[in-house]
């Protein structure tokens, strides 16, 4: 036995920043890989097919039928479904017995996991969004669609929003439980298809209906005569970073006190 090797001194100093480069490199090369661009080319060509028919060349459907789509559809409804499940996804596959054994035997804090894990998570997801919405953007522009290039801005900053908050709702079901697709669904009929429709200040509890507010101006819709005035931008983007911050802070408290498996030794 080394003496040497088993001093204090020679134990390995929890670095955060180094943690944080660890996991960033293991999500990274899982974004990179062939099969994952592969698959968000294929979504993002079923989403350009199903954009198809709300362009406004030929069709009935007035100047504002594409943005309306782009924003209730896609920015309201399929991001974030998107993103909850990936995020939630991402989380349950680092609560593995094999993980488990290879990540949290390294000197590294748990919320510190956390938070990284999430960073690392965010920033591909970002990056897979932006591509699908400059695939619209495109399309857009290919198509003369009036009004589009003057709308992506907020549109952009709502897609951003969209995925910050729900991928930290994400995280926290898919820390609670592998049933995350339940516990997303009864969010989504009690908040965001309940409570988020009521015409009142309560509604601003939905993430959604927060988002939907940021881009109401583009649709061409006239609000409710008892609707309250929607948030600013400045307002909308620090609520849903808050909540996001608050989801976060609450996945990497109860991930810290969970038991977690590790594999099963086998007898060779």
């Amino acid at each position: 036995m080394n003496a040497a090797a088993d001093s204090p001194g020679s134990r390995v100093t929890p670095n955060a920043l180094h943690a944080f480069g660890g996991i960033w490199r293991l999500t990274v090369s899982r974004f990179l890989a062939p099969m994952h661009w592969a698959v968000l080319a294929g979504l993002i060509a079923v989403l350009l097919v199903f954009s198809i028919p709300f362009f406004p060349a030929g069709l009935p459907r007035g100047p504002y039928a594409f943005v309306r789509w782009v924003g209730d559809f896609y920015l309201m409804f399929l991001v974030p479904i998107m993103a909850f499940i990936s995020a939630a996804g991402a989380m349950r596959d680092e609560m593995k017995p094999g993980t488990v054994d290879f990540v949290f035997t390294r000197p590294v804090r748990r919320p510190v996991f956390v938070l990284g894990r999430y960073l690392s998570h965010l920033a591909c997801a970002q990056v897979d969004f932006l591509c699908a919405l400059g695939a619209l953007a495109a399309f857009a522009a290919y198509r003369q669609i009036p009004g589009f290039a003057a709308a992506l801005p907020l549109l952009f900053l709502a897609q951003v929003l969209m995925v910050t908050s729900f991928s930290a709702f994400g995280f926290l079901c898919g820390i609670l439980s592998s049933r995350y697709i339940v516990i997303g669904f009864f969010y989504g009929v009690v908040v965001e298809l309940g409570i988020g429709q009521i015409p009142t200040e309560i509604d601003r509890i939905s993430m959604t209906r927060l988002g939907r507010g940021l881009i109401e101006p583009l649709m061409g819709r006239l609000a409710a005569p008892n609707q309250p005035p929607p948030q600013g931008p400045v307002a909308t983007t620090a609520l849903l970073l808050a909540a996001s911050a608050f989801m976060l802070a609450v996945a990497a408290m109860i991930f810290a006190r969970r038991e977690l498996a590790a594999a099963p030794n086998r007898e060779t």
